[in-house]
């Protein structure tokens, strides 16, 4: 399957004013791109004011045109209170995002709140690092991306973190470091948009087979994957139905060349673990758009997936999808998280032979002998 990509999230601007006007910036690189540095002053923000939970609807200001955080929200944001333990972090990343034709407004928006666990001593020393602030200088006209961050502890009480940056307001790198050695114990996508936007839909239940049948994803070689004979099979999870296991399977991975040729494959992995998460998931619904959206341009690949019960049968599982033929933030984090078993790579379509290039037959000339 294939959809619409997320959206970059909110972007925080540098901090520090940039007073470079643009001759100064040419004449600066043409020197080395040496920074312009004025007086650096190192402090600690104020201790975040304890909340009564984690919410990252807070975060929902990533959707408004400056993506800068309300006096009310900020106010409450700092530093981690001293003798805080955290028993939970929570981290808030902007989603999709979804425009009405005549509005640079967007109409729908998520957030995937992720639930992280591990060893949280690295992320509390990053997160004791100090911040900076420059008295004059200029710094590079660039924006980033920051996930709001909550710590929550064994009562319930949540802290809403301001990460420590540097003098022209961009994070240092040990928080992002110490986030990605944690793990993703849970995940859900938060919606923010009009009531008006987005409707849900449920797709019809899948029909049970007698096995997962992963040639059915070689229908993305035909015809640029717009026409899928396999659509009729797929649906949403039947009641009853109680899967043991779960098959993966994707298309446009390596060629592989036998003495028949070259073929076009797809890759089928087996799947087991616990699928309840996932099946939860797979449960949702899907949404479509109400009336004239426009989606953000790119793509994204999302693998076919089955999922097996005990006695071997099989559905062909339709994916919760955004407005956008978007997969569900955090759906694919989920089949992530599953054990491989066994990994297969299926012939799936022989692609033709290249014929000999040949060129055209030589035009005689006739010549007149010189008299």
């Amino acid at each position: 399957m294939i959809g619409a990509a997320p959206a970059a999230g909110r972007l925080r601007p540098a901090l520090a004013a940039i007073t470079a006007t643009l001759m100064a910036v040419l004449a600066l690189c043409l020197g080395g791109c040496t920074a312009i540095t004025g007086r650096v002053t190192h402090y600690t923000p104020s201790p975040a004011a304890p909340q009564g939970r984690a919410d990252c609807l807070a975060t929902s200001y990533w959707n408004e045109p400056l993506m800068t955080a309300p006096p009310g929200v900020a106010a409450t944001m700092g530093s981690v209170p001293q003798g805080f333990v955290p028993v939970d972090v929570v981290e808030c990343s902007p989603g999709q995002r979804i425009f009405r034709q005549a509005s640079t407004e967007p109409a729908w928006a998520s957030i995937l709140e992720q639930h992280l666990s591990g060893d949280y001593g690295p992320l509390l020393a990053a997160l004791a690092e100090q911040s900076e602030r420059q008295d004059g200088g200029a710094c590079v006209a660039m924006a980033e991306t920051i996930p709001d961050l909550w710590l929550v502890d064994a009562t319930g009480k949540a802290v809403h973190i301001e990460w420590p940056h540097d003098a022209c307001g961009f994070t240092k790198p040990g928080v992002r470091q110490a986030l990605a050695a944690l793990t993703v114990t849970s995940s859900k996508s938060i919606d923010v948009r009009p009531s008006d936007a987005v409707e849900p839909v449920t797709p019809p239940p899948a029909r049970i087979l007698a096995g997962a049948n992963c040639m059915t994803t070689a229908h993305w070689y035909e015809g640029n994957g717009l026409v899928d004979p396999s659509a009729k099979d797929m649906g949403g999870i039947p009641d009853g139905f109680v899967p043991v296991s779960a098959v993966e399977c994707t298309a446009f991975g390596s060629n592989v060349t036998d003495a028949r040729g070259t073929w076009r494959t797809i890759t089928q992995k087996r799947l087991t673990g616990d699928l309840t998460p996932l099946v939860k998931a797979f449960r949702g619904p899907s949404y479509k758009a109400v009336g004239k959206l426009v989606c953000e341009a790119s793509l994204e690949i999302i693998p076919d997936v089955w999922l097996v019960d005990a006695a071997g049968r099989a559905i062909h599982v339709q994916w919760p999808l955004t407005a956008c033929r978007q997969s569900q933030p955090g759906t694919k984090e989920l089949l992530a998280r599953l054990h491989v078993t066994e990994t297969t790579v299926l012939k799936a379509v022989l692609q033709p032979a290249p014929q000999p290039k040949t060129l055209p037959p030589a035009t005689p000339t006739s010549t007149t002998a010189a008299r």
